[in-house]
């Protein structure tokens, strides 16, 4: 199985299992920074600046909460495919309720700082 999640980091162009990181946390890290990436082009984009402070805060709330929720409610055959698509089902819809959920935890607590 290490072996199966070793070759799909490879493929993904995320760097290999070192040993050191375990392998969750490699998927985690891989989709925080390809969340990230899309929420600042998407605000650029609407001429909203991803570098203010609050929105960084309300972008890596989200972005931690839908990286944990991929590495602990899919499979690593999910996984894989959700990285390569994330609209293809069953990955897609099995994601959605946690996403606006997500969605939900980072405006509120952005909303009390």
């Amino acid at each position: 199985m290490r072996l199966a999640f070793t070759l799909a980091l490879t493929m993904l162009c995320v760097a290999p299992a070192t040993g050191d990181e375990p392998l969750e946390k490699q998927f985690f890290d891989y989709f925080m920074q390809r969340c990230e990436a899309a929420l600042e082009a998407e605000w650029k984009a609407a001429d909203l600046d991803p570098e203010n402070p609050e929105a960084r805060n309300v972008l890596g709330k989200y972005c931690s909460c839908t990286s944990q929720a991929v590495v602990s409610f899919l499979t690593a055959e999910e996984i894989i495919a959700f990285a390569n698509n994330p609209e293809q089902e069953p990955a897609a819809g099995k994601m959605r309720p946690h996403f606006q959920e997500c969605q939900e935890r980072a405006r509120k607590k952005a909303g009390q700082e």
